[in-house]
């Protein structure tokens, strides 16, 4: 493994291990601890005995970026643990993961691949983004994973997970199709070698040396002129507040639920453009639809740099 493949495995790593530990430890309200290990490269085989046991597979599909499925593998058992840590319980292992507990853990994980996917983008300069999650329980037999996996090599980190109630090993499972995709993006890929100069032609003895007309030289285009990006669409949401919830309360939400929100009712409403804020203002009604009164805003120059 050269230097490029440890740094790309160091900063994959951390950014799925910072971005599970912030998820597990927000949904359960316990404090949980992650760290990356160096992986190895594995096949179906070599992925259904990283646990030996019943497994629990999950496959986010890129739809932004990157073109592939990552894969994570975890003991079904450990799997459902973490499930009823969410929802209130202590950790009680289940047989097997359906209904409300299967789509709790793919809401779960599609919040890890949010945050791991905001981090590796802001590492790239570029948007890397997931289509959903699929939540898969499988036999510990090596055909599960193969017709799951399909055949090829993958590059596995390892993410010890630990806490008071659950201890156990989540394991990323990069094809190798995927991984040099990123590898290009984060700029570890090794250079290619320059090409050799082609030969010189051996000058002509009597040749006329060719007349070439002058070229006018141009303006340069101004790389700064704002004109160009004038026509970008860009999300603008109007938030009027926001809380956190675990996600036992959240599956027990019904018609006529109340969220309390961490705005007051007199508190100026916020406008966000891109993720960014942009403006306060009010809600109002026009022509009997609701609308944004602004009342305040910032500099024309700040939200440029806001949306850089």
């Amino acid at each position: 493994m050269d230097a490029r493949d440890t740094e790309l495995f160091q900063k994959v790593g951390n950014a799925f291990a910072e971005s599970m530990a912030s998820v597990f430890s927000m949904l359960t309200g316990r404090e949980f601890q992650l760290k990356s290990a160096p992986g190895e490269v594995v096949d179906p085989q070599g992925a259904a005995a990283l646990h030996q046991a019943p497994t629990i597979l999950v496959k986010a599909n890129y739809q932004k970026g990157l073109n592939g499925t990552l894969f994570f593998t975890l003991p079904l058992k450990e799997g459902t643990m973490l499930v009823d840590l969410m929802l209130g319980g202590e950790g009680a292992p289940a047989e097997e993961l359906v209904g409300d507990s299967k789509d709790a853990l793919a809401e779960t994980f599609n919040q890890v691949m949010g945050s791991a996917n905001q981090t590796l983008s802001d590492l790239a300069g570029e948007t890397f983004a997931i289509a959903n999650v699929d939540i898969l329980a499988l036999a510990p037999e090596a055909s599960a994973f193969s017709e799951q996996l399909g055949q090829g090599s993958f590059q596995s980190i390892a993410l010890p997970t630990t806490q008071e109630a659950l201890s156990t090993t989540i394991h990323l499972l990069f094809p190798d199709l995927l991984l040099q995709q990123l590898k290009r993006k984060l700029g570890l890929a090794e250079a290619p070698a320059p090409a050799a100069p082609p030969p010189q032609a051996a000058p002509a003895a009597a040749a006329a040396p060719a007349h070439r007309a002058p070229v006018a030289a141009g303006p340069m285009p101004d790389s700064g002129n704002l004109d160009l990006l004038l026509d970008i669409q860009l999300p603008v949401v109007v938030r009027m507040g926001q809380t956190e919830m675990q996600m036992g309360e959240l599956l027990k939400l019904t018609p006529g639920s109340i969220l309390e929100l961490n705005r007051s009712a007199d508190a100026p409403v916020e406008m966000l453009v891109n993720g960014k804020h942009i403006a306060r203002g009010e809600v109002v009604v026009v022509d009997g639809n609701f609308a944004f009164r602004i009342t305040e805003i910032d500099s024309r120059a700040a939200r440029i740099r806001s949306l850089g």
